[in-house]
């Protein structure tokens, strides 16, 4: 990852602002204005009033962040700094597992197809099999409900 991602993901992660005007966003995520408006049309960003116009959350861009960078790229970049803004449910760890070969082989090419990694693949596949269960897991894990809403509880905008 180069300085400057680094360098945004942090400042994205470790603002103390509670939102962000959509040109302030915009820089933050790599993105012209236009494209962000575009993101903010479409409903991908959620952007409401604030001082001095629209303004995106900080867990609106939070959540941006994750979907263009990934969370091992968010926590490669915040360091130490991971454990005191990430939720413990929703930090990375090792998990080894077996799989049928043609799994494995489709992992990775998905993951290349997409130009990410074989963990961002099946860390996204799982996030949709978090979502189909959510009810069940919710009772039945400790922590998942405030994982899977995170970082969108977040999501505050003040004037």
């Amino acid at each position: 990852m180069d300085q400057t991602t680094r360098n945004r993901i942090r400042r994205i992660f470790l603002s103390d602002r509670s939102s962000f005007s959509l040109k302030a966003a915009a820089a933050e995520l790599g993105v012209s204005p236009g494209e962000l408006e575009g993101e903010v049309e479409m409903g991908a960003i959620v952007a409401g009033s604030g001082a001095g116009g629209q303004r995106v959350g900080r867990g609106e861009l939070v959540a941006a962040a994750v979907r263009v960078w990934g969370l091992a790229a968010v926590e490669e970049a915040l360091g130490g700094e991971a454990a005191a803004v990430l939720p413990e449910a929703v930090r990375q760890v090792e998990v080894r597992t077996r799989l049928p070969r043609y799994q494995s082989d489709m992992l990775r090419h998905l993951a290349a197809q997409r130009g990410t990694s074989v963990d961002d693949v099946l860390s996204r596949e799982l996030e949709d099999v978090a979502c189909a269960h959510a009810e069940e897991l919710a009772a039945a894990v400790p922590g998942f409900a405030g994982a899977l809403a995170w970082p969108e509880s977040e999501n505050r905008i003040e004037d």
